[in-house]
């Protein structure tokens, strides 16, 4: 199951991630797994709509597979600095800067390619008793 999004503007989002809710609903995925990756997808496409400052806005794809789950959000703007995107502790007095820790924290493996943009894949293993046959859409 593949799930794609354009989103040009902050208020899109709210759209993007109910459809995505949806799609782990239907799949059963767990509530844990479910609300990491929603908060991950959405901290990913929050900081590249915030930060990359492009006019083209972010294109977020989530693909649901029989054991795991890749979300890839790319912009087009001027892109991460290398390095800065390993997540430390955010001060715990901001009022940001937890996005990049909380992907981090919840997700089992993000990478971060900067190229013409930045390219966000974030990955979450599906529990075993959840892993099942990939189904036709």
């Amino acid at each position: 199951m593949r799930i794609t999004h354009d989103i040009t503007d902050i208020h899109e989002l709210r759209v993007a991630r109910d459809e995505l809710r949806r799609a782990c609903e239907r799949r059963s995925l767990p509530a844990d797994v479910t609300y990491d990756l929603l908060t991950c997808v959405q901290e990913a496409c929050k900081n590249a709509l915030r930060f990359a400052g492009g006019p083209r806005g972010v294109h977020a794809t989530v693909a649901i597979g029989s054991t795991e789950i890749v979300a890839t959000v790319r912009d087009w703007g001027a892109g991460l600095e290398p390095g800065k995107w390993r997540a430390t502790p955010p001060d715990p007095y901001s009022e940001s800067g937890r996005g990049l820790f909380l992907m981090v924290e919840l997700m089992d493996r993000v990478e971060v390619r900067v190229d013409h943009g930045t390219h966000v894949r974030l990955h979450k293993l599906l529990p075993p008793a959840h892993a099942q046959p990939e189904r036709a859409a």
